[in-house]
Order: C-alpha cells, then sequence, then structure tokens
C-alpha cells in the first residue's frame, strides 16, 4: 500500500467500519416514515400557501364583482332618466323641431 491509503486507513477519518453499518429493520422503518412524515409536511404547507393564495385571489375578484355591479346600477338608473318620454318628447322639439299636431290636422280612418 501506498503512504496515503495507509494514512487514510489508519487516521481517525475512517476505521474501516462505514461499510459494516447494518441497519435494522425497526431502524429502517422508522427512517422511512420520518421521511414521509418530512413529505406530508412539505406537502400541508404547500397547499396551504396555495389556498391563502387562492383565497386573496377570490377576494379580489369578489370586490371587482361588486364594483362592477354598483356601475351596472348606475348606468340603469341613467339609461332609465334618458328614456323617459318627458326627455324623448323635449329632445324632439329641440333638435329635431318636431312638434305635436294640431286637431284640424288630425284624421281619424274608420273601417269599413
Amino acid at each position: 500500500m501506498n503512504a496515503a491509503a495507509k494514512a487514510i486507513n489508519q487516521g481517525n477519518l475512517f476505521d474501516g467500519q462505514l461499510m459494516d453499518i447494518r441497519l435494522s429493520k425497526s431502524l429502517c422503518l422508522t427512517l422511512g416514515l420520518l421521511l414521509l412524515v418530512l413529505c406530508t409536511a412539505i406537502v400541508v404547507i404547500y397547499t396551504t400557501n396555495e389556498h391563502r393564495s387562492s383565497f386573496s385571489q377570490l377576494q379580489l375578484l369578489e370586490q371587482q364583482e361588486q364594483q362592477l355591479d354598483m356601475q351596472r346600477g348606475q348606468l340603469l338608473l341613467e339609461q332609465a332618466s334618458l328614456a323617459t318620454p318627458g326627455r324623448v318628447e323635449q329632445l324632439a322639439v329641440q333638435k329635431l323641431q318636431m312638434q305635436l299636431p294640431e286637431d284640424r290636422q288630425t284624421f281619424v280612418l274608420q273601417l269599413q
């Protein structure tokens, strides 16, 4: 053996016992369960974060819905006020120079 291999074999860093470690069934089961618990914890954390993000987005969308409903109501009120018969008549007189017919301009048709 060369000197470096002898130093490693005799030193404190490696006693040559690493390969002699045998894992018992209970130790393997315990390590496996520990790994599963850690994976489950990570999944729970990820799911909780996704839920919070989704809930926050839902609240923003509900606020937008309320604002749009309010705007729709205002537009419906405006439309109703613009379509009143009095306003239509006023616009007809002012912009189109229309007027109501007089009695002599009115004819009544009768069916025979």
